[in-house]
C-alpha cells in the first residue's frame, strides 16, 4: 500500500548560516521525520527550498555591536534548496543523500567604522550522508535510529570587496561533521505522533574554524484525509512504512495535515581557538502544514515555522519566519 512517498524530510531550521542536517521518510512535521523506512530495493528523490526571512537590523545597531566589539551581520534572506536521494537496502535499512544549494542575499557585517557591503554569496554546500535503522515492525508504534556525516563539499574560499569570506558565511564549511540521532512514532487514534531528534558535532574546518554543534529536534501531530486511512487492515503491506510499494492495487491518494513544535540548539564557534563568545544561541518555533501523497508516488509539502521563543547570540539576527516546499518521487 502507497502510504505517501519516502523522501526526504523538510530542511532544518537557520540558526546561523549553515543549515543543520535533516532526516528523511515520509511523515511526520516540518523538520521532525518519521522512522518508516522504503521498501527493499526501491528509491526515492526530492527537491526542497526554504526560504528564511530574518529580522533587520540597521546599519546603526550592526556598528554599534562593532564598537562593542561584536562582529554582528545581516542579510535580507537566506535560501536553501536540497536536491536529495533515498534507497532502501532492505524493510529496515534507508540511506540518503542530500546536496544543497545556499544563497544569502545582500549580506553585511558591522565594524568600527561602518558597516561592510559583502553582497551575494551563494553556491554549492556541505553533502549530508546519512543513514537510518528502523527497530520495529507494524503501524502503531515505530523507533529508528540515524547516523551518517556531512561531508566538506561547499565552497569555502568566496570572496567579496578582494579579501576571502569568514567560513561561517561560506557556502561550505571545509569540516567532516558525524550527524546522529533517533525517531519514534505513536498512532493516537486517528491521529499519529512523532518525535526525533539529529545532534552534529562539529569539527574544525576552513581557516581553523570549528562552528558549534547543533542539536534540533521537537514532536510533530499529523493526520491523514483520504481513501488510504479507510483502508482495511488486512490490505495494508506487513511492514507498515514501506511507502514504495507504489504497484500495489490498492493505493490511493491522500493528504497529511500536521503541525509541529521543534526547536534547535547551536553552540558557540571558535576561530584559531578562540571562542566566539557572541556565537550560538537557541530557539523554538511552531509549524503548521500539509503534504500531499499521490497514488503515482509524487509528494509535496509545504509549511511555515514561525518562533515563540529565541535566545540567538547578538552575532546573529533572530528568525522572523521560514518557509519550506518540498516535491519527492518513490519508485
Amino acid at each position: 500500500m502507497l502510504l505517501g512517498a519516502a523522501v526526504l524530510a523538510l530542511g532544518s531550521p537557520v540558526l546561523a548560516d549553515h543549515m543543520g542536517p535533516s532526516g528523511f521518510g515520509a511523515g511526520g512535521g516540518i523538520s521532525v521525520f518519521s522512522p518508516e523506512t522504503m521498501d527493499g530495493r526501491h528509491w526515492g528523490a526530492a527537491f526542497r527550498i526554504t526560504y528564511t526571512r530574518p529580522d533587520q537590523r540597521s546599519d546603526e545597531e550592526l556598528q554599534t555591536l562593532a564598537e562593542h566589539g561584536i562582529a554582528a551581520h545581516n542579510t535580507d534572506y537566506s535560501l536553501n534548496a536540497g536536491l536529495g536521494v533515498a534507497y532502501g537496502l532492505n524493510h529496515h535499512l534507508t540511506l540518503s543523500a542530500e546536496l544543497p544549494y545556499v544563497r544569502r542575499d545582500h549580506l553585511r557585517e558591522g565594524d568600527e567604522i561602518g558597516v561592510e557591503q559583502l553582497g551575494t554569496v551563494e553556491g554549492i554546500g556541505d553533502l549530508n550522508l546519512l543513514a537510518k535503522y528502523r527497530l520495529t515492525d507494524g503501524q502503531d508504534l515505530g523507533l529508528a535510529l540515524v547516523g551518517g556525516i556531512k561531508v566538506p563539499t561547499g565552497s569555502t574560499h568566496k570572496t567579496a570587496n578582494g579579501e576571502r569570506l569568514e567560513t561561517e558565511h561560506q557556502p561550505g564549511t571545509g569540516s567532516w561533521d558525524p550527524i546522529f540521532g533517533a525517531s519514534a512514532s505513536a498512532k493516537l487514534g486517528i491521529m499519529r505522533l512523532t518525535a526525533s531528534a539529529l545532534y552534529q558535532l562539529a569539527t574544525t574546518g576552513a581557516e581553523n574554524t570549528r562552528l558549534g554543534n547543533r542539536l534540533q529536534g521537537g514532536v510533530a501531530l499529523s493526520h491523514r484525509f483520504g481513501r488510504a486511512e479507510q483502508e482495511p487492515a488486512e490490505s495494508r503491506n506487513h511492514h507498515h512504512g514501506d511507502e514504495l510499494d507504489e504497484h500495489h492495487e490498492h493505493a490511493h491518494s491522500s493528504w497529511d495535515a500536521l503541525i509541529e513544535v521543534a526547536g534547535e540548539w547551536e553552540g558557540r564557534q571558535k576561530i584559531d581557538g578562540e571562542v566566539e563568545q557572541a556565537s550560538g544561541g537557541k530557539w523554538a518555533w511552531i509549524a503548521p502544514g500539509l503534504r500531499f501523497n499521490a497514488a503515482t508516488g509524487w509528494s509535496a509539502s509545504a509549511g511555515i515555522a514561525v518562533p515563540f521563543w529565541q535566545q540567538i547570540r547578538p552575532s546573529h539576527p533572530d528568525n522572523r519566519y521560514r518557509v519550506t516546499l518540498s516535491l519527492g518521487r518513490t519508485f
